[in-house]
């Protein structure tokens, strides 16, 4: 099970550091390595995401002499971003302390080395699952790619029940959190995992995060996911005319989102199989963010550094409407940072509307409640099946 903290946090306290520097052909100094080839296949890692990362490229503009003590002191960063399972701060700290020391980093490369690795960190250090879940009786299809940009492909898990059904079956699109910079797939894959043990088809995606892109590229990678659902609904037997979205925190607020911004083009993207509709049917907010625009939860709005207008395009409160999705909201009482209020917005916003939307108060709880067992999955799983026992009797 994770015992990462700054995944539990809707916007991770991003330590400033850095790290970088890399001749994508130099692994003469292994520093730290058990062998050369585990620091090439880092390498190969980080060569293939490269246009998404742009580290080489950094290192070449910003490191002023790249030599064997720099090589020694950039490879010492890599093995303890592979071997990490947290966030490697005190590394990343002393990286940056001896290239300052040693005047290797240019001195106007700050801001861009500081992006850099912060971005670099996020998508190569190890994740694992939020808690410990055994499927019963499932099927795994991984690493499908689901929407493609020039510099990027997304990829998701798509997990289905075994059992052969005589009619297609829900799909779920599950969302993890991280605060839009951190976490991968595998963190949510007992969430796939669970809803697919119980009769639905789900895929856990990835997501582009912060810094390398902005909030609205990560909404449309969500919509894209939706997409992929449902223009593959045949080939796995889905119901494209039902699908749902679980999320938390950050995942939260997408999958919120979702439910209130049916095909709305300004935020469709284009990651793939345009034209398809990204309408859900059911949506599970945990420990969502409401991103009220007028003033409420400023913590929240500062940390993610837009305008109110800009705001209103993206949030899940601003969007709601008569024909948003049913929602459900589970949310901890003592959650401090994503309050407990930003789910009450969200509520009365539904109720206000007519739409269908229903509210847990998990007494004593904090934000990571839903990391620490599948209480919380459970819960959206039963929403799930009420939503769509509802939709076919109609």
């Amino acid at each position: 099970m994770k015992g990462n903290v700054i995944k539990n946090i809707f916007f991770p306290f991003i330590f400033i550091f850095l790290i970088n520097g890399c001749n994508s052909t130099s692994t003469n100094v292994s520093s730290s390595w058990e062998s050369e080839s585990d620091l090439k296949e880092f390498l190969k890692l980080l060569e293939n995401d490269e246009p998404y990362i742009g580290f080489f490229n950094i290192e070449k503009n910003c490191i002023s002499n790249i030599d064997d003590n720099y090589l020694k002191a950039r490879n010492k960063i890599f093995y303890a971003i592979s071997i990490a399972t947290d966030e490697p701060e005190y590394e990343r700290e002393r990286f940056l302390r001896f290239l300052k020391k040693n005047s290797y980093l240019k001195s106007d490369c700050l801001d861009e080395w500081e992006k850099t690795i912060t971005i670099l960190t996020y998508e190569l250090y190890k994740n694992e699952t939020v808690f410990d879940y055994q499927p019963k009786n499932i099927i795994e299809h991984r690493d499908i790619v689901y929407a493609e940009y020039p510099n990027k492909k997304l990829h998701l898990d798509l997990f289905l029940p075994t059992q052969p059904k005589n009619k297609p079956i829900p799909g779920i699109v599950a969302i993890h959190g991280g605060g839009f910079y951190v976490n991968r797939k595998i963190w949510y894959e007992p969430f796939g995992q669970y809803l697919a043990d119980n009769g639905f088809a789900a895929v856990v995606i990835d997501y582009r995060k912060k810094p390398a892109v902005g909030l609205k590229d990560i909404v449309y990678d969500s919509k894209a996911a939706v997409r992929w659902l449902r223009a593959n609904a045949t080939k796995y037997n889905i119901d494209p005319n039902w699908i749902g979205a679980v999320g938390s925190s950050a995942g939260g607020h997408l999958v919120s989102l979702l439910g209130t911004t049916a095909n709305i083009k300004e935020l469709e993207g284009n990651g793939g199989n345009e034209g398809v509709s990204t309408e859900v049917q059911a949506v599970v907010g945990i420990a969502t963010p409401a991103l009220v625009a007028d003033g409420k939860n400023s913590t929240i709005k500062r940390m993610i550094g837009l305008s109110n207008e800009e705001i209103k395009q993206i949030s899940p409160y601003e969007n709601v409407n008569s024909k948003s999705a049913p929602l459900y909201l589970i949310h901890g009482t003592t959650d401090f940072v994503v309050k407990p209020e930003n789910s009450q917005y969200l509520f009365d916003k539904y109720k206000e509307k007519g739409v269908h939307v229903e509210l847990t108060w998990m007494e004593g709880e904090g934000h990571g409640f839903f990391e620490k067992n599948d209480r919380a999955i459970k819960m959206a799983t039963k929403f799930f099946k009420e939503q769509y026992s509802n939709f076919i009797q109609k």
